[in-house]
């Protein structure tokens, strides 16, 4: 078993290679163009598989709406098969929904959500038009997408959902660049994150927590039960400060712990307070810290020569992570 993070810049992009063969894509990272240009290492997700000779996936699962996990896929799509797909949303409003546009003067996130939420819609329509099965995933589902890939979905909580898809209804009912989208817009930016999916995967022995952007406040209804031998966690929301919490986290027996921040840090990601206090609960034995595009995080970590993606590679309950460089 593989689980291969891409080195997509700011972004999730998170490829499994299971033992019979079976492909799953969690996310798929930016499509801006200024994530990638002019720096060596980082790579578009469909840019990866193409290298990586990936010519068909299994699955592909989109853990909520916003541009640096959604709007990669859209070339993937265009590039590669895909089995199924899976998403936390119910699909009707989306199908039924359009193209929508804030206005010129919305806040300068509000541009680059509502083109996560259109390629979202767009990649909907394109795999209902060739039959592709679009399945919801919701807190209590199990998934045995391969005999050694087990999938738990733990989030996003009923409520936090209801409320998103209300919002969502009263954006497709505006009016087009006028000042009511464009709140509405506005509001469901701001909510998207409590929409993520938090995924439990079990792989061989491996326990994997993907959090996406499902912040600890978020998992109040999970048994806690789910948490206790997590030893691999995909810090949610990019390692900024809400990514941990001493509730959750502090009892999870971690060996590695993967941030998908850029390397500039922006919007205060891999933020240093999260690995202190991750060193501190797990003391005297803390975890191995990885991250998607750094080449050096002292104390933490340093890849001098730079990489495309991390492979941790599970046989047997031993992990082992690779350094993926342009071949």
């Amino acid at each position: 078993m593989q689980i291969t993070f891409i080195n997509v810049g700011y972004g999730d992009a998170i490829l499994f290679q299971c033992a019979n063969g079976c492909t799953i894509l969690l996310d798929g990272g930016s499509a801006l163009e200024s994530e990638f240009a002019g720096d060596p290492f980082r790579i578009r997700c469909a840019d990866f598989l193409r290298q990586r000779d990936i010519r068909r996936l299994d699955a592909v699962i989109i853990s909520h709406i916003h541009e640096d996990h959604v709007c990669g896929l859209e070339p993937v799509f265009q590039q590669i098969p895909v089995g199924r797909i899976f998403v936390p949303y119910p699909l009707e409003p989306f199908l039924e929904g359009r193209e929508l546009r804030p206005a010129p003067d919305a806040f300068r996130s509000v541009p680059l959500y509502t083109n996560a939420l259109n390629a979202y819609r767009r990649i909907l329509m394109q795999a209902s038009e060739r039959g592709v099965p679009i399945s919801v995933t919701s807190p209590g589902d199990s998934l045995r997408l391969s005999p050694d890939l087990l999938v738990q979905t733990l989030a996003p909580r009923p409520a936090a959902l209801q409320a998103y898809v209300e919002l969502l209804r009263r954006a497709y009912a505006a009016e087009n660049g006028g000042e009511a989208v464009t709140d509405c817009l506005t509001k469901l930016d701001a909510m998207s994150n409590q929409t993520s999916l938090l995924l439990r995967i079990e792989a061989e022995k491996t326990v994997f927590l993907s959090a996406a952007d499902s912040c600890p406040r978020e998992w109040t209804e999970v048994p806690s039960f789910l948490f206790e031998n997590v030893n691999v966690l995909k810090l949610p929301h990019h390692g900024q400060i809400d990514s941990i919490s001493e509730q959750f986290t502090k009892s999870m027996p971690l060996e590695y712990v993967i941030t998908t921040a850029s390397s500039d840090r922006r919007y205060n990601s891999a933020n240093p307070q999260v690995y202190e206090r991750l060193s501190q609960w797990r003391a005297p034995h803390p975890p191995k810290f990885l991250f998607s595009d750094e080449r050096s995080y002292p104390p933490y970590f340093s890849q001098p020569g730079g990489f495309q993606a991390i492979t941790l590679e599970i046989d047997s309950g031993v992990i082992t992570p690779k350094f993926i460089k342009n071949d």
